[in-house]
Parts: C-alpha cells; structure tokens; sequence
C-alpha cells in the first residue's frame, strides 16, 4: 500500500494540463500528493496553492535548443531529483508519477528500489525516437502502471515496450475550464488583445504554428467564402518564422497572438465560433493523437474543425462535435457551412462530447489497482 503520490514533471509544468489535471484528480481523492516541477509559469503554482497542494520547484536549469544546454538541463534535473529521493529515506510507501516521458528517461539508472508509474503523453515511433525508445521500455517495464491519453496508443505501447496489461486510458482532458462561453479578460497578457478581437467573429487555431500548407489551406478557403471570419493564430511558430505573413499574403484577416499560459488562454478561445484542430498523420503519435484541445474547445460548445485521421475522427468526428475532412479548402469551406447551418447541433454535441468524459473512475481503477491510501485511510490505520 501506499501513503503518498509524488508527482514528478521536469520542465514546464504549465504547458501540461494533463499534468495538472492528475495532480487535481489525485487531491480530489484525497490522496496525499506532492508535485516536484523543474520549472512552471505562476499560473500552475497559483492552482496548486489554491488547491493546498504541497511543491517542491527543482529550479532545474533551463533547457535551450543547443545540445549542451538540453544534456545541461537532463543532467541538473538527474541529480537534484536522485538527491531528493534520497532525502527522503524510507520510500517503500511512496509512489512516484512521472507526468511525461522526458521526465522520467533522464532518471535512467536512479530509480532501483523506487516504486514508480509513468504517464506517457506522446508515441515514441519513428526512428529519431529510438534511443528514447529503447529507454523508456526498460523502464516502463519496472513500473506499477502505465497511463496512455488515447485508447490505440496504449494497445501500441503495451506491443512496444513488452508490458504485461494494456495501461490505463486517461484522456486529455482538462481538470476544469476555468472560463465560460465568452469570458471576460482578466489578466494582462489577454487584456492586451481585448481591442484587437472586439466584435470580430472568428475560427481559432491554438497550438504550434506547423504544417503550414494546411493553414494555408484554410485560409484559401475563408477566401473563397469572401468570409466574414478572422482567423485567430494564437500559440507559437516553430522553423518558419513569416508563417503569419505567408497566411496573411492568402487572407488579410489574420489575428496573431503569442502564446498565453494554461488556463488563461481559454479567456481568448472561448469567444470563437469554431476550433481548428489537425496533424498531419505520418506518424503513429499524430495519427491517433490525443490533443487536450479538442476537450478545450468542446467544454466551451466551441465545434471542432478537424482533419479527417483516426485521433480526431474517433473522438470528435465520432460524437458529431465538429466536421472531419481533408484539410482541401473546398473541402474545408464546405465543413464550415455544414456547421454554420447545423451550430447549435455541433454546440450540443461537443459540449456532451465534453461531460461523457469521465476521467476522475479512471483515477478509481489506478488507487484501488495499486492500493493508494486517502489520507482518511491512513488516519484509520494509524489508529
């Protein structure tokens, strides 16, 4: 049996609300848990101090794109977490969750006579993915439990990594919103864009600006519709840094802003009229993917413009939440009429898309599987 979750994430515990969402399940059990970060935004420390959830911040050393920064970054998380681990003596009653792979393959070697479980957030296929590949099964292996985001992911890992059972589906979906359908801006970084949205109705994109040829193709579309849309490019680029100008070069009514940490972000989606949402299908990881944004938008009533892979046509496109199709603009401007004629429909769907997702029994099975105590159990006990 055990006494206490540590819940471990090694950089950036703000850019995982499923991350979150566990740690917040965990407390809702009353479990007692303690969450070690490598580094977070306030807004992630404001919701655990909130929650009377106890932290320990690393302040590990920030990772940066060069290879002796990230080896810098991997080796300063290793030692102050094998450092605290020691500290803390008898563990035989503490489980340790990893939130996500990178947080765990660093440990490789440190976590004999630890009792751990991992969350795996990502498919690691793909031969740049071998050597993590080949680490992480090792030590998925030793783990109590596995957690996937999405139903094929985990059939996949269990083939992948030799694990005995298939692990636990929990999937991305936020703890809570936060916001409501049209929320006011309550913080700087939202109040900011307040003018720039103002009476505009828009379709929002959220995320990394990648595969640029299918926002294009979207925009194209818009075009074609001589739309009354904007079309809101809220996040970050990743190589190609005039991905705003090229799309606004098809359709002027472009919006960017940068990204806004979880969960003010939803301060902005949430007066969208649709979300765009797609991957581009070459790997197994994007082709069942398991985005918490298609949970963002269908918690707000917000339909779902998707492209048409399994990850989104099991789970939006199944729920009728939105419309799945190639991301071909006469494809795409015929799926945004489809839910502008049948709004309230799509609205209704994905808002029950939302609600039949039922994280928190996921979260049951785990505790009574692998015997966490509540805190009321363990004062039973002590007595």
């Amino acid at each position: 049996m055990y006494r206490k979750v540590i819940y471990v994430v090694k950089s950036d515990l703000h850019y995982y609300p499923p991350c979150m969402s566990q740690i917040l399940l965990l407390n809702d059990c009353e479990v007692d848990v303690e969450v070690w970060f490598g580094s977070t935004e306030k807004s992630a420390v404001d919701i655990l101090l909130k929650n009377n959830i106890e932290y320990e911040n690393l302040d590990v050393k920030k990772h940066g794109k060069s290879t002796i920064e990230r080896i810098e970054n991997w080796v300063d998380y290793r030692r102050k977490v094998a450092k605290k681990m020691h500290d803390l003596g008898q563990v035989e009653e503490v489980i340790f969750w990893f939130g996500t792979v990178e947080s765990i393959i660093p440990l490789w070697g440190c976590l004999k006579g630890i009792n751990y479980m991992v969350t795996s957030l990502e498919l690691l296929d793909g031969k740049e993915n071998r050597w993590k590949r080949f680490v992480f099964g090792s030590m998925a292996c030793q783990a109590r439990a596995h957690i996937a985001c999405e139903e094929t992911r985990a059939y996949i890992m269990k083939d992948y990594y030799g694990l005995k059972k298939v692990p636990y589906v929990m999937p991305n979906k936020p703890y809570c919103l936060g916001v409501k359908k049209d929320a006011a801006f309550s913080v700087e970084q939202t109040k900011q864009v307040a003018d720039l949205l103002e009476n505009k109705k828009y379709i929002i994109y959220q995320g990394i600006f990648q595969n640029t040829e299918y926002i294009c193709e979207l925009a194209k579309a818009l075009d074609d519709m001589d739309s009354e849309y904007y079309l809101v490019m809220m996040g970050m680029t990743t190589h190609n840094e005039n991905v705003i100008e090229e799309i606004r070069r098809i359709y002027p009514k472009v919006i960017f802003i940068p990204s806004i940490p979880a969960p003010h972000h939803l301060e902005i989606t949430s007066h969208a009229k649709i979300g765009v949402v797609f991957y581009d299908g070459k790997t197994l990881n994007k082709a069942f993917c398991a985005p918490n944004k298609i949970y963002e938008y269908s918690g707000l009533g917000i339909p779902a413009l998707a492209n048409n892979i399994p990850g989104l046509k099991n789970t939006v496109g199944k729920a009728k939440a939105g419309v799945c199709v190639e991301f071909q603009h006469e494809k795409l401007r015929s799926a945004i009429l489809e839910i502008e004629i049948n709004y309230d429909e799509y609205s209704k769907n994905a808002i029950d898309f939302y609600e039949q997702t039922d994280n928190s029994k996921v979260m049951y099975e785990i505790m009574e599987s692998l015997k966490i105590r509540t805190k009321e159990e363990q004062s039973e006990c002590d007595f």
